[in-house]
């Protein structure tokens, strides 16, 4: 668990280290480089995640891949940072997003076909996400557990649905394609947005630059871009 004085470190710049907040409420931290008022933090969610502070330069990168072996994953949260890795390591796999904040809370009560997301529907969740690399069943069910989830149900069947990520982000957003066009991810962004709210946590969410369809959503919801991350598996050769 962080300390006081680290979560000071990260406070300098809240809005692109707001991710090592719920990470560290919610999993094991096990391991932690502190060097010059930067961070690194290893979180195990499912797999470990490197988490590097916003301040983190190029010598600190350096010196991480100097003392660990293999393909590490790793979280950048500046992008230029990360183009300079691309030329200096080996890049297994990688994903870039944008980070959008909820600027605007103006949203009415949830409808009443709006409703809690189910262990049972997980499989469903899984099966139709292009993100499996990144996901596990077990992963699924505590980020149910511990950020909750929506749905919309036809009979018995989720045919759309919302959740956090491990970081306390909005997403895992998906419609069945013959359920789309009727405004169901609209209503869903908003419920999940005005619960976050409600609790008193940042809202906020990942969005890859080539879905325009999302940012247009979620910017027309209140939310607006602030920053680049990458998640990557790295190796120095």
């Amino acid at each position: 668990m962080l300390s006081e004085s680290q979560k000071k470190l990260l406070l300098k710049d809240p809005e692109h280290n707001i991710s090592f907040f719920c990470l560290d409420e919610a999993y094991q931290l096990v391991e932690l480089t502190e060097r010059d008022d930067m961070l690194m933090c290893r979180y195990k969610p499912d797999q470990e995640w490197c988490y590097f502070s916003f301040n983190a330069n190029r010598d600190f990168i350096r010196d991480f891949f100097d003392a660990h072996d293999g393909i590490q994953p790793v979280v950048i949260l500046d992008q230029s940072l990360f183009e300079w890795i691309t030329l200096q390591y080996r890049v297994h796999y990688s994903i870039d997003c944008f980070r959008l904040f909820l600027r605007k809370v103006d949203f009415s009560e949830p409808d009443a076909d709006i409703v809690p997301l189910q262990p049972a529907d997980l499989q469903n969740v899984y099966h139709t996400s292009k993100y499996q690399n990144f996901l596990s069943m077990a992963y699924l069910h505590n980020r149910l557990r511990l950020g909750g989830g929506y749905c919309i149900r036809a009979g018995d069947m989720a045919v759309a649905w919302i959740m956090t990520h491990d970081d306390g982000s909005v997403g895992m957003l998906h419609v069945l394609d013959e359920y789309r066009g009727r405004g169901f991810a609209r209503r869903l962004v908003m419920a999940m947005s005005r619960d976050r709210h409600r609790k008193g946590k940042a809202v906020f969410a990942h969005i890859e630059p080539n879905n325009r369809a999302s940012l247009n959503l979620f910017e027309s919801l209140g939310y607006e871009a602030s920053g680049r991350h990458t998640w990557a598996y790295v190796s120095r050769s």
